[in-house]
Order: structure tokens, then C-alpha cells, then sequence
């Protein structure tokens, strides 16, 4: 027994030392993600419902919501109010980064007035037009215009007014519109980190990251807002440098990887549209700056509504006879039909840090 209680002073003595000396093991932790939800409206609002009851009952450090949170609707502030009611359920913090479908989607009030006239037999002249011009995929790189833009001011001011997280519990955030004056408008990326991780949310989107010709204005918010994302990412791996982080969790909308490999890049993936297109300065920052940093970073987006989890970014590299691009993955997230969520345990005593667990109702 005193040779048992003389190894319990001695432990107790180590672990002493260690924290004076600043040595202390981060408590492993989870999180939540999840989006393209609720597509269907009322009719996928019970199972939503009932994974959000899922979710708080993990008690999760917090969730992110990668966006697309309806399927195609006009994006008016009472849509918006619905929604906040559906975060407001969420127990713990919700971190929220939005999807093409809350703006450069929205449908134009018109079209939809439009389309019913039309399915009433009442048709205005135009009315024809107007719906056959929406419904062209090749108009989808024009469709962004005013209307989009007005969703995306509505988004800003409905979502992140404050520097807190949503939910019922709230965390505190930094914001790139606090800390760039280059890009006030910036108010949902956001920054926070726990226990040695850095977690950051970037504004990128599926339909093309809303890279349009509809108007000059349109195509300067797209460009402005690739620029100030691209400065985000850099200033996330800048702070996980400063405080020695972990890991580094990125959390998006987009989808900007091709299904396929990339035909001799062992089990990488291209980037869609290639690098000059409009997700390439994106996708180079993360790969390039995530080399330098040689720790686990995980990707986290949507937007092709099925679970995914692998290294997008593994290339051989022939002159070391190994791979390169490893420390990077990605997990997409579920969606809509599929309503259900992925639990992400965070373990930094572990050199993978991450592991995954998804969550549904039957």
C-alpha cells in the first residue's frame, strides 16, 4: 500500500510539473454538422425536427450548419424568421455559414407569380418568358442579379448582427468584419477555437460560388468575396500558428471537388471548374497553407448531399516516394432527402484527431 500511494504522490507530482511547465492534455470533445436540410418544406420538417431533438440529446460542444437550409423559395424575412425559430432549437451553439440556396438561388418573387398565372391561365404577357429564361441551366450564371444580392444584404442582417454564435447557448465569435477593413461586409466568416483546435466558417457556395455576369455589381460581391475568403482562410492558419493549434476545422457550403479522381493523382480530386475557375484560389490556399502547417485540417461542406469522407487533396510525390497532401480531409456532409447529421469527436492526444459518427432517426 505505501508503494502504492508513493507512485500516486509521484504521478500527482508529474502531473504538477507538466502544467507549470504549460504540458496538459486537452479533454477530447464533439461536434456537430449538418445541412441541406428541410428541402421539402413541412413535409421533411418532422424529421428535422426530430434529428434536432438527436443532436441536443448528444450534447455537443456545438453544431455548424454548412447552409441550404430550404430547397427553392424566395428567401423573404418571414422565410428567414422560420428558420431563426429552427436554430433557436438547438440547445448548445449553433454556428451558421450560409448555402446558394438562402441568396444567389433565391427565386425572384416575379418568376413565382409568374408560374402562377400560368399554371391558372391567367398568363401576362412575358410570363412565358420570364419562366422559360429561369428554367434554363445555362441562365443560371446570369441569375444572379439584384435579387440575389438583396437575399444576401437580408442574410447579413438577419444572421449575424451580433459577434455570438445562435442556439440556445451562445459562444463568442470573431468576425473578419471586425478585424478587416478591406471587407466590412464580411460578417459570417467567423473564427473561434476550443481546446487547441481553430474553427473557422468561409462564405463559399455551390452554383459556381455565384461567380456571375448578370451585372457589374453582381460580379464585383463575387469577386470581392473570393478575395476576402481567401484572406480569411490565410488569417485562420496564421492564428493556429500563433497558438500552436492542433488541428484546423474549415467549414463551408461548397462542394468544389469532382466525384472522380483526378486521372494520375493517385486518390486526389480536381477542383471544379480547374484552378482558374471559381473555386481554384480557394482550393490552392487551403492545400498550399495546410502543407505548411503539416497538422490535421478538416474540411467540412455539402451541397452533393451525400456522406463523404476521404483526402481530396492526396497526390503522389514522386521525388520523396510518398504521398503528399495527407494531413488534409474532407467530410461532406448528408442531405436532403437524407436528413441526418454527422458527430465529430475531436481527440488531440491522437495524431488523427478527428473521427466521425453519423446521426439519423430511423
Amino acid at each position: 500500500m505505501r508503494m502504492l500511494a508513493g507512485w500516486r504522490r509521484a504521478q500527482g507530482a508529474l502531473l504538477l510539473c507538466l502544467s507549470a511547465l504549460g504540458v496538459a492534455h486537452a479533454e477530447p470533445f464533439s461536434f456537430v454538422a449538418l445541412g441541406d436540410t428541410a428541402y421539402n418544406g413541412e413535409a421533411d420538417y418532422p424529421v428535422y425536427s426530430a434529428l434536432i431533438n438527436r443532436i441536443n440529446q448528444e450534447r455537443p460542444a456545438f453544431s455548424i450548419h454548412i447552409g441550404d437550409v430550404w430547397g427553392a423559395t424566395s428567401c423573404l424575412d418571414e422565410d428567414h424568421r422560420q428558420i431563426l425559430g429552427w436554430f433557436a432549437r438547438y440547445e448548445h451553439p449553433l454556428i451558421y455559414t450560409p448555402g446558394d440556396n438562402e441568396w444567389t438561388d433565391c427565386i425572384d418573387p416575379e418568376v413565382i407569380a409568374a408560374d402562377e398565372r400560368i399554371d391558372e391561365g391567367k398568363a401576362r404577357p412575358g410570363d412565358e418568358q420570364l419562366l422559360a429564361d429561369f428554367k434554363q441551366l445555362s441562365s443560371r450564371a446570369t441569375r444572379p442579379g439584384k435579387w440575389a444580392l438583396d437575399s444576401l444584404a437580408r442574410i447579413r442582417r438577419t444572421y449575424f448582427s451580433t459577434p455570438r454564435s445562435l442556439g440556445q447557448t451562445t459562444i463568442p465569435l470573431v468576425r473578419q468584419a471586425a478585424t478587416s477593413r478591406r471587407h466590412p461586409q464580411m460578417v459570417e466568416n467567423a473564427r473561434w477555437a476550443k481546446d487547441s483546435v481553430v474553427f473557422a466558417t468561409v462564405h463559399v457556395v455551390g452554383s459556381m460560388n455565384s461567380l456571375s455576369v448578370a451585372s457589374p455589381e453582381a460580379a464585383a460581391e463575387a469577386v470581392a468575396r473570393n478575395q476576402a475568403n481567401v484572406e480569411w482562410i490565410q488569417q485562420t492558419f496564421a492564428e493556429a500558428a500563433k497558438t500552436d493549434a492542433k488541428a484546423i476545422v474549415l467549414a463551408m457550403h461548397a462542394s468544389f471537388f469532382d466525384k472522380m479522381p483526378a486521372p494520375g493523382q493517385g486518390t486526389g480530386h480536381a477542383v471544379r471548374g480547374g484552378r482558374s475557375g471559381p473555386y481554384g484560389l480557394i482550393a490552392l490556399a487551403i492545400q498550399e497553407l495546410s502543407a505548411q502547417f503539416g497538422k490535421p485540417v478538416l474540411l467540412i461542406h455539402g451541397d452533393d448531399h451525400e456522406f463523404t469522407i476521404d483526402r481530396p487533396f492526396l497526390t503522389p510525390d514522386e521525388a520523396k516516394q510518398q504521398f503528399k497532401g495527407g494531413n488534409v480531409m474532407r467530410l461532406q456532409v448528408y442531405g436532403a432527402p437524407e436528413i441526418r447529421a454527422v458527430r465529430i469527436g475531436v481527440d488531440t492526444a491522437t495524431p488523427w484527431v478527428f473521427s466521425f459518427s453519423p446521426l439519423f432517426m430511423q
